[in-house]
Formats: C-alpha cells, sequence, structure tokens
C-alpha cells in the first residue's frame, strides 16, 4: 500500500471543479457524450482512490479500538478464530493464522464496502476509457489528435488490469465476509490468494494513479 500512498500523494485535485469541467463537454454528440461519460467515470475512480488510504487508516483504528473477545493463535496453530469488526460474530477456520494474518482479515472484512465500490468504480473506467476511444476512431481522428482525444491502447491495458483486479479483491474479500458471518464454509478461504489478489491491486491501481495525461486539445485540428 505504500506505493498507493505516494502516488495518492502526488496529486491534488479540485473535486468540484473537476467535475464542473467534465460537465463541459455537453452532449451534442456522440463523441462529446463518449468524452464527458470517460471525463466522470476517470474522476469517480481517481476521487475513490484518493480517499482509500485514508479510509484503510480508519478502518485500521477501529479495529485496533474495538473492544471484544478475538482469539488469535500462534502460528504454529492448526486453527484460529476469525472476528468480523462489522457484525462481531468468530468463525473458526482450520488454517494456520499468526496474529498479523488475523490482523490483516480484519482489515479486509472492514475495507469490504470499499472494495465493492473500486470493483464498480474500476469497471465504469474502463468501459468509459473504450467508449472514449472507440467514438474519437469512429470519426475518424488519427496521430496526435486521437492522442489527445482518447486513451492510448497502453491506456486501455492499466484500466483493463485495474478492473480485472479489483474484481477478484472485491470478490476475494465477499468470500472472507461471508467465513466470518458462518455462511461460507472456511475450507473456502485462501489467505495466499488474497495476498496475491492485494498485490495485483496496489500495482494496477499505482499505474493508473502514475498516468501522465493525454496531450492538450490544441494538438487537435478538428476542435
Amino acid at each position: 500500500m505504500a506505493a498507493l500512498n505516494r502516488s495518492v500523494g502526488a496529486r491534488s485535485i479540485n473535486w468540484v471543479r473537476a467535475r464542473a469541467a467534465c460537465h463541459e463537454f455537453g452532449a451534442a454528440t456522440a463523441l462529446l457524450r463518449a468524452q464527458r461519460a470517460n471525463c466522470l467515470r476517470s474522476l469517480a475512480l481517481l476521487d475513490s482512490l484518493a480517499h482509500f488510504p485514508r479510509q484503510e487508516r480508519q478502518c485500521s483504528a477501529r479495529i485496533t479500538t474495538t473492544t471484544g473477545t478475538t482469539t488469535t493463535p500462534t502460528s504454529t496453530s492448526t486453527t484460529g478464530t476469525i472476528t468480523s469488526p462489522t457484525t462481531g460474530t468468530s468463525t473458526t477456520t482450520g488454517t494456520t493464522i499468526s496474529p498479523a494474518d488475523a490482523a490483516v482479515i480484519r482489515l479486509l472484512v472492514c475495507m469490504g464496502p470499499r472494495y465493492r465500490a473500486l470493483a464498480r468504480y474500476s469497471r465504469g473506467f474502463d468501459r468509459g476509457a473504450i467508449g472514449a476511444r472507440n467514438s474519437a476512431l469512429a470519426r475518424g481522428f488519427a496521430g496526435a489528435c486521437l492522442a489527445a482525444l482518447a486513451p492510448a491502447p497502453a491506456d486501455l491495458g492499466r484500466a483493463r488490469r485495474l478492473a480485472s483486479s479489483t474484481a477478484r479483491l472485491a470478490a476475494d474479500v465477499g468470500l472472507l465476509i461471508r467465513v466470518t458471518e458462518g455462511k461460507a464454509p472456511s475450507s473456502d478461504f485462501n489467505q495466499a490468494t488474497i495476498e496475491n489478489d492485494v498485490r495485483q491491486f496496489e500495482t494496477s491501481a499505482s499505474a493508473v494513479l502514475d498516468e501522465h495525461g493525454q496531450p492538450k486539445l490544441s494538438v487537435c485540428p478538428h476542435e
């Protein structure tokens, strides 16, 4: 998460002004509608990513200060208890859970709604990018003008990877929540899979945040 924190920290956005700028595209043509939709969907994702580290810190603080009984075994134990921070219920798993791993699990459960929101925004971001490029291509734009109007193929790839990674992670966390609530067997829980999906999400999110943006429309003679 450190890389994501650095990427977010490097951005300073006035969200109200940014959304107002998106609406200035208007809706006179299919191209302008696609540009507006892509702009708004991009902002929705960036806004969610920008607030993600703060929300994670809040969840971490909430878990740390929550009172109640949570049994956390040593790393040599073959069973462990996961307590849901949302319901207070405990679920015994058949896998080894260290104290550090148990804390990560509780944090993921707490962040469940944010992961679902990110999956939704990432899916919209991916669709918006594809729509903007297809609309520009349909109008016959190419070269520098196309680059100013639409995401490049590399940008589409980053959007696709982010949508894929957030969807997998949201599904992982959803399963984890069902396990903690006793609605799914503990054998379905695979911590290694979740940890791998977390890493892929962080990498893909940082790649999107570190994009340098498109050229100005002044390079486009059709402006």
